[in-house]
């Protein structure tokens, strides 16, 4: 800021207003080359859809790795153009570099949660996970290969999990079968399917983003990377009746096969008014004394809503690798025809 010889400060003018003196903007000249810090807000959740197109989730910030015509860049795509006859090695070896870079550029570390939701049956997965530099409160949702995939579904899969499970990064699994049969009832479209079931489905994952993320990172702790979840979306006691029901209910329709013995944890978290948060609570206790009485940890969490309708999700710790050996066949059958497409050596 200006001075006249007097000391008194003045934005802007020839002559001190205070004094008449003449105003000097010499000194202040070293005040102009400080610029302001520049803090930005990287918000509280952002996501990354993989193999997808961007699924209109409420989250601070949304991108996207998609395959396209040409190599794109923007603050919300990294698009690579498409390799004829490409297996995730040929993407992993042309792209990885690019895609770390990009990941730094759009601050993928800076978000308090990052959600990556990935089809694994995608060359693009293995790419990611191998660029994916190491973050703090992050987890994948995984559409994986089941046995109805193709082989080479199946060794993608295969190898995208493994590097997620190697690296530490909790993953919520849905079997490729159980993501394309996926229908739910909303209350402003009717019943959606596809891609607008799974954006339902991750809704109040995302609208209960540090319950999830506390309770994935407790679970590794325990051990436990992998999981599966079932849940109930605007249901409704004419539907359903009392909410043990719901629960019973929920249990036949799991996003992963496994036996009893598999199951570690076991998590509910119910969506609705809160005058039902007693009944919800009190019949999450019934359900895992019925079923999961041996587990490690179990808990019960309760987000009030002003809906008539309720959502119900319960997420399943899962003990092993039982996932990766369903899928095993078929990624070994590409293994002993392309040595160079194992699991072995990826980072």
């Amino acid at each position: 800021m200006a001075k006249c010889p007097n000391g008194h400060e003045q934005r802007l003018g020839l002559k001190c207003k205070m004094c008449g003196g003449p105003l000097s903007y010499r000194e202040s000249l070293e005040e102009l080359r400080k610029l302001p810090k520049v803090v930005p807000d990287y918000g509280k959740v952002s996501i990354l859809t993989v193999g997808y197109r961007r699924l209109p989730l409420p989250a601070d910030y949304e991108g996207e790795v998609l395959v396209g015509e040409a190599d794109l860049r923007s603050a919300a795509a990294f698009q690579a153009s498409s390799i004829r006859g490409g297996s995730w090695l040929d993407f992993q070896r042309k792209y990885r570099r690019d895609l770390q870079r990009w990941m730094t550029i759009v601050g993928m570390k800076k978000a308090a949660e990052k959600y990556i939701v990935m089809d694994t049956t995608s060359p693009l997965s293995v790419l990611t996970l191998s660029a994916l530099p190491t973050l703090e409160h992050t987890a994948i949702v995984a559409i994986a290969a089941d046995q109805d995939s193709t082989p080479v579904e199946q060794n993608t899969s295969f190898v995208a999990l493994s590097l997620a499970l190697k690296k530490g990064i909790p993953v919520i699994a849905l079997s490729e079968t159980f993501e394309k049969e996926m229908l739910f009832f909303t209350e402003d479209r009717g019943f959606v399917a596809s891609g607008d079931a799974l954006t339902r489905l991750l809704e109040p994952l995302l609208a209960a983003a540090d319950d999830i993320m506390d309770l994935l990172e407790r679970d590794l702790k325990l051990g436990v990377k992998l999981h599966s979840l079932s849940a109930i979306v605007a249901g409704s006691k004419s539907v359903y009746g009392i909410a043990t029901n719901a629960y019973t209910a929920q249990n036949y329709n799991v996003s992963l096969p496994a036996k009893p013995d598999d199951y570690k944890t076991v998590y509910s978290l119910a969506f609705s008014r809160k005058d039902q948060a007693g009944e919800f609570e009190k019949s999450f206790g019934v359900f895992r004394n019925r079923k999961f009485k041996s587990v490690l940890s179990a808990e019960f969490r309760f987000h009030e809503t002003s809906s008539q309708l309720y959502d119900l999700m319960t997420i399943y710790g899962l003990k092993g690798d039982d996932l990766l050996q369903n899928i095993a066949p078929g990624y070994e059958a590409i293994v002993n025809s392309v040595p160079e497409l194992s699991a072995e050596g990826v980072s």
